[in-house]
């Protein structure tokens, strides 16, 4: 058994990486704005005729910042296969996602600071239920996941030499390990519950809440986790030159970790849709004592995804120094 060439495995990550884009803009992105009905505007409650009038407008700019950003990307897909710079694969991939989000986010904060600036006030019922983070977190496998890029670093730090490129398994820490009080703040995430159908909001936001638990620890946690403890064990654990199939086990691994992401979020994002499809999105109403967060973000959670974020990107900012 021959080993795997880096450009095989780079072509096969673009040949699954692209269709899952595709996916997502067609099944996901395209017509976000409109997953509450015609009603509303990214969660923004509309008045009747707007797709007839300003609607347009917001639409089409929604579908060109979707289409420069799909742009951006095939344009950088397009230079490594023309150049053949297929060791820019990652690059090019992570550098989407960082551009993507933001984004997005951007975008969904701008419709919001439009289209709803005085959203109607609207009674408001309240949970007392105490959440726990053991009810949704599991500390034995957040304990098994310290401990595995504690072994990683041992490993690196042992046998990885001197010309090693550090930076790369410094982020990987950062982003499996920022994850832990990520996934804290994320349980503390709640908006307000309407008065009508209470009950249904109350269940959307548990299955939101653990959904976004469990997607955040597979994709970037465990992937990453994957990616860093068999970069430490081919530095550390095998000869100079390590078998074929320890580098074809690293690869199948993770690609069945990535693979079982993009599954749960593709059915935890349409069981939601599902949900949410005939209630009232947190962004189309207040409280009597005033308006929710940005998009039902608790403020702990703002707070950690700006630094765990920003950390990312400064790291990144450094790699092209």
């Amino acid at each position: 058994m021959s080993a795997p060439s880096l450009v095989g495995v780079y072509v096969f990550i673009i040949c699954l990486i692209v269709p899952v884009l595709t996916y997502a803009l067609v099944k996901q992105i395209w017509n976000a704005p409109l997953q509450n009905g015609p009603g509303y505007f990214y969660g923004v409650e509309v008045p009747a005729g707007f797709y007839e009038g300003a609607g347009r407008r917001w639409m089409t700019g929604y579908h060109a910042t979707v289409s420069a950003l799909y742009g951006l990307c095939a344009l950088g897909l397009g230079a490594i296969v023309v150049t053949r710079r297929w060791e820019m694969t990652p690059v090019w991939a992570g550098g989407f996602a960082l551009v993507f989000v933001p984004t997005m986010f951007g975008f969904q904060a701008w419709t919001r600071h439009k289209l709803g600036v005085d959203p109607p006030v609207r009674p408001v019922a309240f949970a007392l239920e105490s959440r726990r983070l053991g009810d949704y977190i599991s500390w034995p496998t957040e304990a098994l996941a310290v401990a595995l890029v504690a072994l990683s670093w041992w490993l690196l730090l042992r046998h990885a030499g001197t010309h090693f490129d550090w930076l790369t398994p410094l982020t990987l820490s950062w982003v499996v390990l920022g994850m832990i009080p990520g996934k804290m703040a994320m349980v503390r995430i709640s908006w307000p519950l309407p008065a009508e159908r209470t009950e249904e909001h109350f269940r959307l936001q548990d299955v939101s809440r653990r959904f976004s638990i469990r997607l955040f620890g597979i994709i970037f946690q465990w992937f990453m986790l994957v990616v860093l403890l068999g970069a430490a064990m081919l530095h550390g654990l095998l000869p100079v030159h390590p078998a074929p199939v320890w580098r074809w086990l690293l690869l199948a691994s993770m690609f069945a970790v990535w693979g079982y992401g993009m599954i749960v979020m593709f059915r935890g994002m349409q069981r939601l849709k599902v949900m949410s499809s005939d209630l009232r999105p947190v962004g189309s109403w207040k409280t009597p004592f005033g308006r929710a967060s940005c998009f039902g973000m608790s403020r702990a959670f703002q707070i950690w995804f700006a630094i765990w974020f920003g950390g990312i990107l400064l790291l990144q900012l450094h790699l092209f120094r």
